[in-house]
């Protein structure tokens, strides 16, 4: 059944754009995705401005200019597929004044997501980025309604005057992250005690420096630029799509660290291990009790003491780790997927 149309704007990254495009369509949207992707002439002039920050003020009128021609395709878009409402991933290139276009000239609800720190407050947010820094903070009161992946930046948001603001957790998508397959020689190449996937923070290298003595491995981009850091071999290289689902199902235990801005909100990580039936050690965030069961649907650690004492218990433990990873993969399925989350915000929005 057809419930209307949603056009959707959200940041190239990892496929998450893609996958809350098609939960729109599982509950019964047409549905438009526009990727927000960063061209070569905007990451040649953003290197340049991270290199050398006096050039910061000749750079920047010059990436907006380029923001200025997406923002001109967006009205265009929509005014061609006529929405129902927009909803916006993020919003850093999208300026005010196109939303209140949108909604007073077009009549589009506009919603907003944001699946991180919408304010850049954590350190080297921007990544030289500033001419993007402030379309969402100078556009809030625009939107009809905010959702945000985490509880500290509502009460922020609320705090600045706006009433119109929900938690929505991030989630999985069950069509991407499920069991896997895994040939014998797939299990020598990925089967390792404890896995990480994901990129180098030093809350991460920190934690995975100290585990020594096990057998890990950690796949992600960009951890070359930290070789200096890392003490070990654990890292074995880039990984995406399918190759993820076969290190989760591969390896005995996978090591959830979430990102430094993350206060009361978790990421895409946590759905995604146990929507895979693979069994997970996570980082302890406050208001995780609410999605899932701890000891029960999955295990969390507080300091690195008790992440090596778990990681002990549960490699001794195969039967344990079986049946926390069953009950976590029927939470997800019933509660944590993009379709559920998506249905939320279309009952907000209705």
């Amino acid at each position: 059944m057809n419930h209307g149309k949603a056009l959707v704007i959200a940041p190239d990254y990892y496929g998450l754009d893609k996958s809350i495009a098609r939960a729109f369509e599982r509950n019964g949207f047409e549905t438009n995705l526009v990727t927000d992707r960063m061209n070569l002439r905007e990451r040649i002039i953003g290197k340049t401005t991270r290199l050398f920050h006096g050039t910061k003020i000749f750079l920047n009128p010059l990436l907006r200019s380029n923001l200025k021609k997406e923002n001109q395709k967006y009205i265009s878009i929509a005014k061609a597929f006529k929405p129902s409402f927009l909803f916006v991933v993020k919003g850093d290139t999208i300026f005010p004044e196109t939303i209140r276009y949108l909604k007073k000239e077009l009549g589009i609800a506009c919603i907003s997501y944001q699946w991180d720190d919408p304010f850049y407050s954590f350190p080297g947010a921007t990544g030289g980025h500033d001419y993007r820094t402030y379309n969402f903070k100078n556009g809030m009161n625009h939107y009809d309604h905010i959702f945000v992946y985490d509880k500290h930046y509502v009460e922020e948001i609320r705090g600045m005057g706006m009433d119109h603001v929900s938690y929505l957790p991030l989630a999985a998508d069950d069509e991407l992250f499920k069991k896997a397959d895994v040939t014998s020689e797939e299990q020598a190449r990925y089967g390792y005690d404890v896995c990480f996937v994901g990129m180098p923070f030093k809350n991460r290298i920190d934690i995975l420096n100290s585990l020594n003595g096990f057998n890990v491995g950690v796949f992600g981009d960009f951890w070359e630029r930290h070789v200096d850091e890392i003490n070990g071999n654990y890292y074995k290289g880039k990984a995406s799509g399918e190759t993820v689902r076969k290190i989760y199902c591969a390896s005995k235990i996978v090591l959830n660290i979430n990102h430094p801005q993350s206060k009361y909100g978790v990421n895409t990580r946590t759905f995604e291990i146990p929507s895979c039936e693979a069994f997970g050690i996570f980082d302890y965030i406050n208001g995780i009790e609410d999605l899932f069961k701890i000891g029960e649907e999955i295990v969390c650690y507080r300091d690195i003491e008790e992440l090596k004492a778990l990681i002990h218990h549960y490699l001794a433990n195969q039967q344990e780790r079986s049946s926390i990873a069953e009950k976590g993969f029927r939470r997800v399925m019933q509660e944590h997927t993009w379709v559920h989350r998506v249905k939320r915000v279309i009952d907000i929005v209705n």
